[in-house]
């Protein structure tokens, strides 16, 4: 009775036994970079063994939506990154996108960047201010997201020079330059992707995207404005949006936007997969003379791929210049695939000039025919975006 009663006392004992607080730092380290920061600093009032586990942690994940009070959050900010005791993070994420930050503490989130060698760097900000520019500095980074919500212009350096950069996303971010041949890229040798989402440019010419080592450039509405004044800004005419893209070893280009503009790759031989997404109402509203020649142009500049996805919008846009497509020279000469989507649906409804335009310049066209020709209808309704 005695002995039942010693091994249920000595189980109970052990289940209770905090063995979590066991572990080696490193892997408290680990599970804590899982949760926001604001949670895992809660965690130092657990015992003593907690009380500076999180000063050194190699992610640090810093999001408004956890706080009620804007002052709050930024009293946090500055806490967390005064009693950081790690030399070298991993991640800093600040995501802030509806409460403004002071200036002050923006410079101070970008010389924390810069003297705590963060590797990757995600900034969610509503229209900052301060020197941001400054976190071209930083010379650890090796990942770089920008989203600024369309704040102030970001006065950029001419070339951006991290040498150990290999993602950069920039999403709703101004982006001015009185350079006239503006070359922003060319410098970050090792930088292999590339997103621009929304991403609003006052350039004086030409916006150049020079990376010899990129891979994936996703480029999602960039807009070209032409600025009147401080105030005033109206879209740059479609023969003044210029983009010119060399990159020897890119594989993957996708592209969304709302009108046609000028665009040049420059030697990309590798070139495999291509995403086209336009809207028809939108490059119709464009009202703009010789906007489908610069369509066309466009996809003659894109003819190395290999694999073709484009939106339904973009198909009946060609459609509606049957005429001026059939004296238009075939732009895809090693397409092996052809993808059209209505939404996230894939569509086989094609007009047959603009099925030929696409598929009659590659070594595969008749099996891409006889692929659509299989489920295709005969297309007499009219097709919808």
């Amino acid at each position: 009775m005695d002995n039942t009663y010693t091994k249920k006392t000595k189980w109970h004992e052990e289940t209770q036994m905090d063995r979590l607080s066991d572990l080696p730092d490193c892997l408290l380290h680990h599970i804590l970079s899982f949760m926001d920061s604001k949670y895992a600093v809660q965690t130092c009032i657990l015992s003593k063994r907690w009380v500076s586990v999180w000063t050194h942690l190699p992610v640090l994940k810093l999001d408004s939506k956890f706080f009620n009070r804007v002052g709050n959050f930024r009293s946090f900010i500055s806490q967390v990154l005064d009693h950081c005791e790690t030399s070298n993070i991993l991640t800093l994420s600040i995501c802030s996108p509806r409460k403004n930050l002071a200036r002050s503490l923006v410079d101070k989130i970008i010389s924390f960047a810069v003297s705590h060698s963060v590797q990757e760097l995600d900034l969610s900000l509503k229209y900052p201010i301060g020197e941001l520019q400054n976190v071209f500095r930083c010379q650890s980074l090796r990942f770089l997201k920008l989203d600024l919500l369309c704040g102030l212009p970001l006065p950029l350096p001419n070339s951006i020079s991290l040498a150990s950069l290999k993602t950069l996303i920039l999403c709703k971010v101004r982006l001015k330059s009185e350079n006239h041949c503006f070359d922003l890229f060319s410098s970050c040798l090792d930088l292999q992707n590339i997103v621009l989402d929304h991403v609003f440019l006052t350039i004086s010419d030409i916006f150049n995207i020079s990376a010899s080592a990129l891979v994936s450039l996703t480029i999602s509405k960039i807009i070209f404005y032409v600025a009147k004044d401080a105030k005033i800004m109206y879209y740059a005419p479609i023969k003044d949006r210029k983009v010119v893209i060399t990159a020897p070893r890119l594989t993957s280009f996708s592209f969304t936007c709302y009108r046609p503009m000028s665009l040049s790759m420059d030697n990309s031989p590798l070139l495999e997969n291509v995403n086209l997404s336009m809207s028809h109402d939108d490059l119709s509203d464009t009202q703009e003379e010789g906007s489908f020649m610069f369509l066309i142009e466009m996809l003659r500049q894109l003819g190395n791929a290999r694999s073709l996805t484009v939106t339904l919008g973009l198909v009946k846009f060609l459609s509606q210049h049957s005429r001026l497509l059939e004296e238009q020279p075939f732009p895809f000469s090693k397409l092996e695939s052809l993808k059209v989507l209505r939404g996230r649906q894939s569509c086989k409804k094609i007009p047959p000039n603009v099925l030929n335009f696409l598929v009659q310049g590659s070594p595969m066209a008749e099996e891409l025919l006889r692929m659509f020709q299989k489920k295709r209808r005969v297309c007499k309704q009219p097709m919808d975006d």
